[in-house]
């Protein structure tokens, strides 16, 4: 079954993502159809577990239901095998794509745990400085992840996402209250008098 965007890809409750990604196909890996996939979740066994997930293009326009036949560590990524894909050439079309599950079908996060698609997007202030900009990115890291935070005319502000720093997140109004460590914000910006 072949979705559209307008169908499925960005549809949007109360303000959130609908559709998660947890991996990208970065390319085919031997003869038989197997895709190499990056884990795009803080559980990469997410993907060992999956029967069906969706496969959405790369340029998120069009979505279908996969199943799949085979997943295996590599590396540190996932070997995975889908059903129809038998060859290296079938395959290769699949590079770029991603694999998704409906947001009903994610493993629900702990407390003070968001999704990162939640997080972009959100207005950044703190309480020192004010509005900071918006968030363009959550860089993850095997030692932390940081807040890449854009604001027009502005150079970007990295921070880390530590709990120190995050004084509150509200994902309904699309807010992030920070505190910055001292002498950060001036290392990316001047101070407006």
């Amino acid at each position: 079954m072949s979705l559209t965007l307008s169908d499925l890809v960005l549809q949007v409750a109360a303000g959130l993502r609908q559709i998660l990604h947890i991996g990208r196909i970065t390319r085919p890996h031997g003869l038989l159809g197997e895709v190499k996939v990056v884990p795009m979740s803080d559980d990469p066994d997410r993907l060992a577990e999956l029967a069906r997930c969706l496969l959405v293009t790369a340029d998120e326009q069009r979505a279908r239901e996969v199943e799949i036949q085979a997943a295996r560590p590599f590396q540190d990524n996932f070997l995975i095998k889908l059903r129809g894909i038998d060859d290296r050439d079938q395959a290769e079309l699949l590079r770029g794509c991603f694999l998704s599950v409906r947001r009903e079908d994610a493993i629900p996060l702990p407390p003070d745990r968001w999704f990162i698609c939640d997080l972009i997007g959100c207005a950044v202030y703190d309480q020192s400085f004010g509005c900071l900009g918006t968030v363009a990115d959550i860089i993850s890291s095997s030692a932390q992840d940081v807040c890449l935070v854009r604001l027009p005319g502005e150079a970007d502000l990295l921070f880390p996402m530590q709990k120190k720093i995050l004084v509150r997140v509200d994902i309904g109004e699309r807010r992030l209250d920070v505190r910055l460590p001292d002498g950060l914000y001036e290392v990316y910006r001047e101070r407006k008098s």
